[in-house]
Order: structure tokens, then sequence, then C-alpha cells
């Protein structure tokens, strides 16, 4: 995200109102890469309470202890990344991530239930085999129902293949 605003972190004895407005604002938006730098950040910052840094908040100038950080995370960010930051990683709560097409390829969102299908079925190739498509990107796999696995359906030209289900043929990517 800022490389400016997480070397804040790692070193300045005040967060900026800037680096917190950017902090907060990250939990408007469900990209995995704004959780991720939000996590980070907040990690550091946790690693410096913990081994005694003094920690103040230029917003609401509190001078930070480990428990009145991990209240302010508590309050402020989601249950996911309050666990990430501060459970162990074993028990750290877990989400799970859908595929949006974007600009040059695709943004992994948090979704909001783990129920979120990735794959729809097309046909069964035989009690074994059926062929699916990853809903985000209409690719082809072959999946084998007895593992529960998937490799991607290659054409005989090496090729990605997806499937047009106007025409109902697998089409080379």
């Amino acid at each position: 995200m800022n490389q400016e605003l997480y070397n804040e972190a790692v070193r300045s004895d005040v967060l900026s109102r800037r680096l917190i407005e950017q902090l907060l604002e990250s939990m408007q938006y469900s990209s995995i890469s704004f959780i991720n730098w939000s996590i980070e950040v907040l990690k550091v910052i946790k690693t410096r309470l913990d081994r005694g840094d003094k920690i103040t908040d230029e917003v609401s100038k509190i001078t930070y202890t480990p428990d009145t950080f991990h209240d302010f995370v508590k309050k402020n960010f989601s249950s996911y990344i309050e666990s990430q930051v501060f459970a162990e990683p074993s028990n750290a709560e877990k989400v799970y991530f859908t595929l949006e097409a974007c600009e040059n390829g695709y943004n992994l969102l948090m979704a909001d239930s783990s129920k979120n299908k990735t794959f729809e079925w097309i046909s069964s190739l035989s009690e074994r085999f059926s062929l699916v498509q990853m809903i985000a990107t209409g690719i082809v796999y072959i999946k084998d129902v007895k593992n529960s696995s998937y490799q991607p359906f290659i054409s005989e030209n090496g090729k990605y293949c997806r499937y047009d289900k106007e025409t109902g043929h697998i089409v080379e990517v």
C-alpha cells in the first residue's frame, strides 16, 4: 500500500493522523491487499508495544499499552484482523476470499460467507470425472470426484479453455 506509512509504523513514536486514517479507511475495502497491509502494520505496532516502545496516537492522544492497543484494534477493525494480529496462528480466525476480475488480472475480495461457490458444474465425463468451470475466470477444469482434486483442462494445442454456455462448446483462451 504505502511504504512511507509502513515505515512510520516501524520507526515513529507517534502514529500520524494520516496513518490512522489509512488504517481505518482500509476497513471500507474487502480487498486482500488492503487487509494484509493493515494486518502487517498493526502487527508491527503490536510488536513494538510488546517490547516496551512508547507509541502515541496523534488523533486520540493516547499513548498505547499492549492492552489499550488491543482495545483500539478490537473496536475499529474486523474480528478477522484482530485475530490475525493478536491470536496464536493456530487460533486465528479464517476467512474466505473470492476472485473478481480487475484490470490486468483478478483481485481477491473477502467473501461474505464460507459457502461461496468457486466452481460451477458443466457436465460429468464419467462416474469419477466431471467438467467444471471456475466461476470468476470461466476456465474449465477437470474435477476428480474421488479425491476432490482439480486440474485445468488443457487443449491439444496446450492452451487453457473456457466454456461457452451459448454454444455449449469448450473454446481455447
